[in-house]
């Protein structure tokens, strides 16, 4: 028995950040393939009808949980064509959100990113990027410095992580409802009165037909919401609020694997044994499961105490092998405004967007194709 490797992939699964990292592999995710095409067309549209957008100065942005700054970075510089002043960054984070890679809070490492990528000219800073420590989901911690508001906030996929932060509470559906209610509220209260909000969250959406295979089959078995949307929407309407919203699919490729190995991963005395399309494949059940509550147990170590990971394994195991090898997660790009003016070109905008979806999902699998072929190469 290899221990050491063993003990690595224990350390891995009960580790957020590499979990995550496996999801977003590019060869295998079409999500954020597709949410950046989103960004791209959306931002496209703001900048031609001046929505958020400042002309006679930089555009202030608030980036809400923007974990390690990678991502950051890549949204950022993506939209920083549509600047003609550029922008002034601002981001907030857990206080106790750490980065792996550098041992340092996630808002400074974030901000260290943004500062290099200045640097490199992928963005304009008109200053230099500003983080907050803030506890999201709690307390009365303002987001945005006293006095200042944000013409754009981003929040993406972590709406989630209310049951992170409950700890003993996350089973709690009032203490779940207070959360996400104060989340919104805070970001509601950092926001420009003519300014736009753009969340990204997994959905269990099903009104053009196609239904979301992660989050509402692992909610059954860990309690992951995959309801964030509809939070959002009716507390967003409760403030005096309007919601666009394009609903989108994108596959989730898994690794090609025997019945043999499958039951493998049902195995906890046989992970030692595992080999890297499996400990791949192990890790995205890990994150699929979405429960990062305990630091010192991963969601499928509690599945297996509990008796059921060998039905868990089952039930993802039966779809990808439907599908041909892969699973459908379904996504909400919400538009956020507090103006009416607004709120009516954000739903020209989501109607246009829904329009070019089969373009847009043609560009998505020709760059997952592309992605996969350089993983292919770096890999040998």
């Amino acid at each position: 028995m290899n221990i050491t490797h063993d003990h690595q992939l224990v350390a891995q699964i009960r580790d957020y950040d590499i979990c995550f990292a496996e999801f977003l592999k590019p060869s295998g995710n079409g999500q954020k393939i597709m949410q950046a095409i989103l960004l791209r067309e959306a931002f496209s549209r703001f900048a031609q009808q001046g929505i958020a957008i400042r002309q006679d100065g930089p555009t202030a942005i608030l980036d809400v949980s923007c974990g390690p700054g990678d991502y950051s970075v890549g949204w950022t510089s993506d939209i920083a064509r549509f600047l003609p002043k550029g922008m002034i960054f601002y981001c907030t984070d857990y206080p106790r959100g750490m980065s792996r890679a550098t041992g340092e809070k996630y808002t400074t490492t974030t901000v260290n990113k943004i500062e290099a990528a200045a640097h490199r000219g992928q963005l304009l800073l008109a200053q230099p990027a500003v983080s907050i420590d803030a506890d999201l989901f709690s307390g009365e911690g303002l987001l945005m410095p006293a006095g200042k508001s944000a013409d754009i906030v981003h929040w993406s996929h972590s709406g989630y992580h209310v049951r992170d932060a409950l700890g003993a509470d996350r089973d709690d559906p009032r203490a779940t409802e207070s959360g996400l209610q104060t989340a919104i509220d805070k970001i509601w209260a950092a926001l420009d009165e003519r300014g736009l909000i753009f969340s990204v969250h997994q959905t269990r959406d099903i009104s053009d037909g196609v239904p979301s295979q992660m989050l509402p089959v692992s909610r059954k078995y860990c309690g992951a919401l995959d309801d964030i949307p509809e939070r959002i929407a009716t507390r967003s309407g409760e403030l005096g609020g309007y919601v666009a919203t394009v609903n989108f699919a994108s596959p989730l490729k898994f690794p090609e694997l025997s019945d043999a190995d499958w039951e493998a991963l049902k195995q906890t005395a046989q992970r030692s044994r595992l080999d890297p399309s499996q400990a791949r494949t192990l890790r995205l059940l890990n994150f699929i499961a979405y429960d990062f509550t305990d630091f010192g147990k991963a969601a499928l170590e509690k599945l297996g105490e509990d008796g059921r990971l060998a039905t868990y394994v089952d039930d993802f195991k039966s779809i990808v092998l439907d599908n041909g090898g892969y699973i459908i997660v379904k996504c909400a790009f919400q538009m956020l405004s507090k103006s009416r003016e607004v709120a009516i070109r954000l739903d020209d905008i989501a109607r246009q967007l829904r329009g070019k979806q089969p373009e847009y999902r043609q560009e998505m699998a020709i760059e997952m194709e592309n992605d996969s072929i350089w993983w292919r190469i770096v890999s040998h």
